[in-house]
C-alpha cells in the first residue's frame, strides 16, 4: 500500500512510485526524495543512467549524500568522506552497504521502487 501520496505504477511485479520528472536530475548531481525522517532516497544521474540509494550516510547517520561529491559510479559523503557504490551501495574499505532501490524512467518521469520503512540498524540496540 503506497502511504507517501505518489503515484504508482506496477512494472515486471514492482511497484514503483513516480518521484520525479526526468529534466529534474542533472547529470553528476542528485535529488533528494524525502517520504520521512528515516527515509529518504537520493537519485543520481551519471553517464545518463540513473541510480537510486538511500540518502542517509552509514557513518554518522546523516542524510547528506545527496550532497555528496559524485565520481564515476560512487558517492563520497560530504561529512566524514565515506565512499559507496551507487550501483550496489557497497561502502569501500567495509562490509557495511546502503539500502538501493530499483529506478526507472520512462517518458521524461522517474520513478523508484516502493521503498518499506525499516528500522535503522543504530536503533536495534535501544
Amino acid at each position: 500500500m503506497n502511504t507517501y501520496n505518489y503515484p504508482e505504477i506496477e512494472k515486471d511485479g514492482v511497484t514503483y512510485l513516480l518521484v520525479s520528472k526526468s529534466i529534474d536530475v542533472f547529470e553528476g548531481r542528485s535529488k533528494n526524495i524525502i517520504f520521512d525522517e528515516e527515509l529518504q532516497i537520493a537519485i543520481f544521474r551519471v553517464n545518463g543512467l540513473l541510480y537510486a540509494v538511500s540518502n542517509i550516510c552509514l557513518h554518522q547517520h546523516a542524510a547528506v549524500l545527496c550532497d555528496g561529491y559524485v565520481e564515476k559510479l560512487t558517492v563520497r559523503c560530504p561529512l566524514h568522506g565515506w565512499v559507496y557504490s551507487l550501483e550496489t551501495g557497497q561502502t569501500h574499505g567495509s562490509r557495511s552497504h546502503l539500502k538501493t532501490y530499483k529506478i526507472w524512467e520512462h517518458q521524461g518521469d522517474i520513478y523508484v521502487e516502493q521503498p518499506t520503512a525499516e528500522l535503522p540498524k543504530w536503533m536495534d540496540s535501544l
